[in-house]
């Protein structure tokens, strides 16, 4: 993210998860102490929907802030069987289950985010803390051995947690792999006497547009991790979550429009898993983003910069958009990819005019609007610097690429441009 940029995304994800387990006196609550209860089977059905919103602000080069805003919805449904799966009507309250929909928000997260370059490879650092809003009901534990009814779904931690994040991409040809990962660890108990498990998430995605304009399509492999929650100090010996693994392939497609909009749709199927006691079991998470980039500048290059008629200067890109970047044919031509952030850039822009009034080159001038943009991920695998320019001969063969000093880059054309 670049200073003066402004990245919102607003995701949404669904999905339905189903747990099973037994329960029998005197767990079944009170009424094993009234007459004696048979065994029964407790059938859970859960649907969630966790909406976030994500601001990620530029603050420096490859520095930016990042903050999250998560908003959950969970529908539970529970069916009471007796051990040959019938179901089954009880006369009393459940302590341990009730047909409900919580609502509410989860833990924020902020985050500062440092990127770097390497070898080709795109580098992202981001570490910082959740801050404890989401609702953490009371030990859920306790009060079932006293009969009462609890609850098990929690909003939040309790806690104020660190949060580590690491991610690296590069593309080969037309292809982009990335690597990612992610680390929540609660470090204390809450108020409430909840110590959640550490969470981590690792991933793998291959992504390629397969030459088109507006679209990228992907196929990721991500494995989730989650360590044994603690109340009061205590690992839940039934209910609650004991450690967990899980294993998903995600498919997921992208979609650009109006220049800084993005629409994606990712499946996450779950192949392999490991579950530690009656936890719920999601086969399937769908989910839904939507963003736009912001930009807190003119929008535009100098006006004031006109080149000669006789000029062979034209936008190439407008507004940041994958297309096809081609040579005038039998002429030097000058890719010159710049932003309209970019001062250096409003320096070299005057002097490759001038140089192609002369004669010696056509100038194709590419408006990258930042390294996100379509056409920055074709063309610019790697590149993290403006202004950045492509000189290509009368033949077709590539003869300099470079970023650097507007002076520098204008002289290496001027040499060999002729």
């Amino acid at each position: 993210m670049l200073p003066r940029h402004l990245r919102l995304d607003f995701t949404l994800g669904a999905s339905r998860a189903e747990a099973v387990h037994e329960s029998d006196c005197p767990e079944i609550g009170p009424i094993c102490a009234a007459r004696a209860e048979p065994p029964q089977l407790h059938d859970t059905t859960l649907w969630a929907a966790d909406a976030r919103l994500v601001a990620e602000l530029g603050l420096a080069p490859d520095l930016a802030l990042q903050a999250s805003l998560p908003f959950r919805v969970v529908d539970t449904r529970t069916v009471f069987e007796n051990l040959a799966g019938q179901a089954i009507q009880l006369d009393y309250q459940s302590i341990h289950h009730r047909n409900e929909t919580l609502e509410g928000f989860g833990d924020p997260q902020l985050l500062l985010h440092v990127a770097a370059n390497a070898l080709g490879v795109a580098l992202g650092w981001r570490a910082g803390v959740s801050v404890p809003l989401g609702v953490v009901h009371d030990d859920p534990f306790r009060l079932g051995d006293l009969g009462l009814p609890h609850e098990h779904v929690q909003f939040g931690t309790g806690t104020f947690d660190p949060v580590v994040a690491l991610d690296a991409s590069r593309a080969l040809g037309p292809v982009t792999l990335a690597a990612f990962g992610q680390a929540q660890w609660p470090l204390y108990e809450g108020p409430k006497g909840l110590q959640a498990g550490p969470r981590g998430l690792v991933g793998l995605v291959a992504s390629t547009a397969f030459g088109l304009d507006a679209l990228s399509f992907r196929l990721g492999a991500s494995g989730y991790m989650e360590g044994a929650e603690r109340w009061h100090g205590a690992v839940p010996a039934d209910d609650g979550n004991a450690g967990r693994a899980d294993l998903y392939v995600a498919p997921g497609v992208t979609y650009t429009f109006a220049g800084d909009w993005t629409a994606s749709l990712d499946l996450e199927v779950r192949v392999a898993g490991n579950v530690v006691g009656a936890q719920l079991s999601q086969p399937l998470i769908v989910v839904l983003d939507v963003g736009r980039l912001f930009h807190f500048d003119s929008g535009a290059d100098d006006e004031a910069l006109h080149a000669s008629p006789s000029a062979d200067v034209r936008d190439a890109v407008v507004s940041g958009e994958a297309v096809a970047l081609v040579p005038v044919p039998g002429r030097w031509t000058v890719f010159d990819f710049w932003a309209p952030w970019c001062e250096a850039c409003k320096r070299l822009d005057p002097a490759l005019r001038e140089l192609a009034a002369s004669g010696a080159v056509a100038v194709r001038r590419v408006n990258i609007v930042d390294f996100d943009s379509p056409i920055a991920r074709q063309e610019l695998a790697g590149v993290s610097l403006l202004p950045h320019v492509r000189l290509v001969a009368p033949d077709g063969r590539l003869a300099y690429e470079a970023s650097g000093a507007p002076d520098a880059l204008l002289a290496e054309v001027r040499a060999r441009a002729r």
